[in-house]
């Protein structure tokens, strides 16, 4: 039976579909369908694809992640791209990245008639 506190954690964390998902992750063939959109018609360069394929890994295993992941100091993003996805990407496909990333967020919360 959940504690008071267990249920405080749950909710801290967005919900039981955000909580259940950072506990699992997400499958990878669906981390990598998420980010589909984002790749489609784009000539990446391998340094990009190579990061890009960091965070299809970092997100099956965690399930989400955050714009803010990607700057952070000591992660692996840090390796390969030291001055953030700034380093490798324009503006508009950093922005591109945050939308695949809300869609991420959103698909784990459950619709005002689950809830």
């Amino acid at each position: 039976m959940a504690s008071p506190e267990d249920l405080d954690q749950v909710r801290a964390m967005g919900g039981l579909g955000l909580f259940v998902r950072a506990l699992c992750g997400l499958d990878r063939q669906a981390a990598q369908q998420a980010f589909e959109g984002f790749i489609v018609g784009k000539q990446l360069s391998a340094a990009q694809l190579d990061f890009i394929t960091l965070i299809i890994d970092v997100v099956a295993k965690r399930g989400v992640l955050d714009v803010g992941d990607l700057y952070e100091v000591g992660s692996p993003f840090h390796d390969r791209a030291p001055g953030g996805p700034d380093d490798l990407f324009s503006p508009e496909e950093i922005d591109g990245l945050k939308i695949v990333f809300i869609g991420l967020l959103t698909t784990a919360k459950p619709t005002t008639l689950a809830a």
